[in-house]
């Protein structure tokens, strides 16, 4: 057996006893509290509400990144999650580091490294906040602290995106500029990210593709 065949057969497995687990959790917690759920209509909307957003986006999220991030990189993101602000970036920047070309040998072994201590140093960070929370409280709700916890998010995606404009404008020029006055012309847009995403990815992806035929990138 190769190595793309026992990453196959391992990640497969890994992402079998994660979804059993995670899908447990709901049975655990009838179970701890004495209690039990009912498929009544609100359950069934509020899944399909959920189904509509995460399946799409969940297939093309495996498209994009499933290049970057080689076959046991991919397998072991999408197990530990937080691909876009963590997994993504950490993999393409050890890889720009080692200089090693998507698609080759050299990106499977790089990326799988990168996201496996990426994996294990989020893993002991979340660990030392669980465990730090309730001491830190006073701290972090203080006056001072909170409005700087507001611009997390988008000082973190900004940068981010800054990175990847630079690296790649002609790409990016066209669903950033499309982006920008959707939200601008229709600001309820923002209540509605998670599938702008698959929009916009998709729109990436199509302008990217017609660039690269006509010899742009």
């Amino acid at each position: 057996m190769n190595y793309y065949d026992q990453m196959h057969r391992m990640g497969r497995i890994s992402m079998a006893i994660m979804l059993v687990l995670m899908l447990s959790v709901p049975f655990y917690v009838c179970l701890v509290f004495d209690t039990s759920f009912h498929f009544n209509a609100g359950y069934w909307a509020a899944l399909g509400a959920m189904l509509i957003q995460y399946i799409p986006s969940g297939i093309l999220e495996v498209i994009t990144y499933a290049p970057l991030l080689g076959t046991g990189g991919t397998y072991l993101g999408f197990i530990s999650g937080n691909l876009i602000n963590l997994k993504v970036p950490c993999a393409m920047n050890a890889r720009d580091i080692a200089r090693a070309e998507p698609g080759t040998e050299e990106n499977e072994v790089i990326s799988t490294i990168a996201i496996s201590v990426c994996t294990i140093v989020t893993t002991l960070v979340i660990a030392l906040g669980v465990i730090c929370i309730v001491p830190l409280t006073p701290l972090l709700e203080s006056k001072v602290l909170t409005p700087a916890f507001k611009t997390v998010v988008p000082a973190l995606f900004g940068g981010m995106g800054f990175v990847y404009v630079k690296k790649y404008p002609k790409i990016a020029i066209v669903p950033w500029l499309l982006a920008v006055m959707l939200f601008l012309l229709m600001p309820s847009l923002t209540s509605m990210v998670s599938i702008m995403v698959v929009v916009l990815a998709v729109i990436a992806m199509v302008s990217g593709h017609v660039l690269y035929k006509r010899g742009k990138i």
